[in-house]
Formats: structure tokens, C-alpha cells, sequence
């Protein structure tokens, strides 16, 4: 089967754009199976993809143009923040070899993303704000570093307290890089309180 083929390239333009956007929605797995590797397919799949569209391109194959200008664009639109819930806090703690990013959204959806040198791990899920805390209805993180109750104080996310003060030691609490908390959002009804 000769590449050269318009119908053939269209074809393959397919094949490899499907693939790719299996390996996007299936990432977290193949990172717990495959540790850092799990770029290799993104590699393999991501070369081949654009190989595949010059290709189409330089043999003037509208149809194979067409379709990788619409996996292409598909692949953009589900990276970008156009079809999610507006973003209303985002919040990072930091040490010396790692970092935690939360993101709160509008639709009461958290994500959370774990960073070191050389893993990264992502958590989503549901929380609900009462009064000044994030209560995670949802698993958070790996461990119980993070607890289910966290506490929004000034321009920090406070995870831990001792005889009823904020700990704000290094590495002990979130910085918040942006708040668009309003009062709308707040349900001090919520869970009995």
C-alpha cells in the first residue's frame, strides 16, 4: 500500500489521529504503566500525525488537508480552557523539588496536579465551599498530606493548623495566584454548617 495514495493518507491521517486522541484521554494510564516513557507514544503518534498532514499538503489532498486541519484543531480545542468551567481560585504550594497547582472551577470541579523532577499526578473531582473552606468530596491527592478541609485565609489556602493557628512554615500551605471566590459561591447552608 503506497503512501503516495490520496485515499490512503486520508486514511492513515485518521488512524493516527484517533490514536493520538486515545493516548490524551487514556495519559494518566499509560504514565502509571509506563513512568516517564509514557511520552514515547505521544512522540511516535504526534511525528507521525504531522508527517502524515505535510504530506497531504505538499500532494494538494484536500480531503487528508481537511481532515488533519480538524484533528489538529480538535487536539488544540481539547487542551485549551474554551470548554471548561471558568477557573475561580488557583493555588500553589511549593518546596525545593516540587510543586502542587489547585484549581478550582465555577462548576465545583477541583483539579489538582502533583509535580516532581521526574512524576506528575493528577486529581479531579467535586469540593464545596462553606464560608472560607474547601471541603474536597473527592480523593485530593496520594496521601492524606492534603486534608478533606482546607481553609482559604488572606491570600492562602491553609492545609494544616496547630492549637487553632494557621501552620505557614515553608511548604506547608497553598499561595493563592488567583481568587474570584465570590460570595454567590458560597453555601454556608451546606453540609449542616
Amino acid at each position: 500500500m503506497a503512501i503516495n495514495n490520496k485515499t490512503t493518507q486520508v486514511l492513515f491521517l485518521a488512524i493516527f489521529g484517533a490514536l493520538f486522541s486515545l493516548a490524551y484521554f487514556f495519559r494518566d494510564y499509560l504514565y502509571e504503566k509506563l513512568c516517564i516513557f509514557f511520552l514515547i507514544p505521544y512522540l511516535i503518534l504526534g511525528v507521525s500525525l504531522i508527517c502524515l498532514f505535510i504530506l497531504t499538503i505538499v500532494n494538494k489532498n484536500k480531503a487528508g488537508i481537511v481532515l488533519g486541519s480538524l484533528i489538529l484543531s480538535s487536539i488544540l480545542l481539547i487542551q485549551s480552557e474554551l470548554f471548561k468551567s471558568k477557573i475561580i481560585l488557583q493555588a500553589t504550594l511549593t518546596d525545593d523539588l516540587s510543586a502542587i497547582h489547585l484549581t478550582l472551577r465555577e462548576n465545583q470541579q477541583f483539579e489538582l496536579n502533583s509535580s516532581t523532577l521526574f512524576t506528575e499526578d493528577y486529581f479531579y473531582g467535586k469540593y464545596k465551599l462553606v464560608n472560607d473552606k474547601i471541603i474536597f468530596l473527592d480523593k485530593r491527592y496520594s496521601n492524606d498530606f492534603i486534608p478533606d478541609t482546607v481553609t482559604v485565609i488572606g491570600d492562602k489556602v491553609i492545609i494544616k493548623f496547630e492549637n487553632g493557628k494557621p501552620v505557614t512554615d515553608f511548604a506547608t500551605y497553598f499561595d493563592i495566584n488567583r481568587n474570584e471566590i465570590k460570595r454567590k459561591h458560597v453555601n454556608s447552608n451546606s453540609f449542616g454548617m
